[in-house]
């Protein structure tokens, strides 16, 4: 089946830096099993350049997928775009249909749902193993209620299936990094860049983040296969730096440990940087020349107190 995903231009987000850009780790995550499942997979990553509105239109009609993926990153400023193209999309391809995943769609597909007519199917939390399902039951014409995690329109009424279980094994699927040219990406400087994400979750429960009603248990990756994950794309792609995505890739200290001494051991040169606690540094003292050695060079820091009492005795 053929099936584009579009990544849209989000000019608002806080992170942008002139003339660098990361490819979208979530849309390649999604990508990569439907790659495996045998079905032709494109991205148009439309924040290269970026891209112009209608020239976004203009590709996606050139293409004609039977199926369009839209997501985007956690940017909120991201969904009154999402909402313009999808809107021209359904103008132009009236029987396309358009399937929209992401941290906002998963808190408001209700109200996205009621108010654009034009979106389809709302994929919600974790997308590898969802999408998968759903386009395998739209090719089959199953019924959509059968899939968990999605919510969509029926008989004028909106449909809500249970909650999609959290994946257990983050090995089990694939990055779909052959849908992009890692020579047109950069980050922190002009190095040749990429995103991961070593773990998902966070045991902690700071009021200022939204991923908790994401995905809140702690998992990780085999630490073996992310380093050698890792040194692939810097051997076979020239890839420099490593952004984790993680919310606290360092939650447990002997599993960070062994991912650290693994990607030591594939000597390679390269640079990693990402956000953790400020508690799990300071906890960490005894290995932060693991750290270096393995390529840590910044790690942006939550400062959040968890326990009650520390904040009261602080204020």
């Amino acid at each position: 089946m053929p099936i584009l995903i579009v990544n849209p231009p989000h000019l608002a987000i806080g992170s942008r830096i002139p003339r660098e850009q990361l490819p979208p780790l979530g849309l390649l995550c999604v990508g990569g099993p439907l790659l495996d499942a045998g079905h032709h997979v494109t991205l148009l990553d439309a924040e290269l350049g970026p891209l112009s509105h209608t020239e976004i239109v203009r590709q996606v009609v050139m293409h004609r997928p039977q199926l369009l993926l839209i997501g985007h990153s956690g940017s909120t400023s991201a969904h009154p775009i999402v909402i313009e193209l999808t809107r021209r999309f359904r103008e132009e391809l009236p029987n396309m249909k358009i399937i929209y995943g992401g941290v906002f769609p998963t808190y408001h597909f209700r109200d996205i749902l009621t108010h654009e007519p034009q979106i389809d199917i709302i994929v919600r939390g974790e997308g590898e193993a969802t999408v998968s399902r759903l386009v395998s039951a739209i090719e089959s014409s199953e019924e959509l209620a059968s899939v968990e995690g999605i919510a969509f329109r029926h008989d004028g009424q909106i449909i809500e299936t249970p909650p999609a279980r959290a994946i257990e094994d983050l090995d089990a699927y694939r990055v779909g990094w052959e849908l992009i040219d890692p020579k047109r990406y950069s980050y922190y400087g002009g190095k040749r860049a990429v995103v991961m994400q070593f773990s998902r979750g966070c045991p902690h429960l700071c009021n200022y983040c939204g991923q908790r009603g994401f995905w809140a248990r702690w998992r990780h990756r085999d630490p073996q296969k992310f380093a050698k994950e890792i040194a692939w794309l810097h051997r076979s792609h020239g890839v420099e730096l490593i952004n984790l995505a993680d919310e606290n890739p360092t939650a447990n200290k002997a599993i960070w440990r062994k991912l650290c001494e693994a990607i030591i051991a594939e000597n390679i040169n390269v640079t990693i940087i990402g956000s953790t606690r400020a508690d799990d540094i300071v906890r960490d003292a005894d290995i932060l020349h693991l750290y270096r050695q393995a390529g840590v060079e910044r790690f942006l820091m939550g400062m959040e107190n968890t326990d009650e009492a520390t904040s009261q005795k602080n204020s």
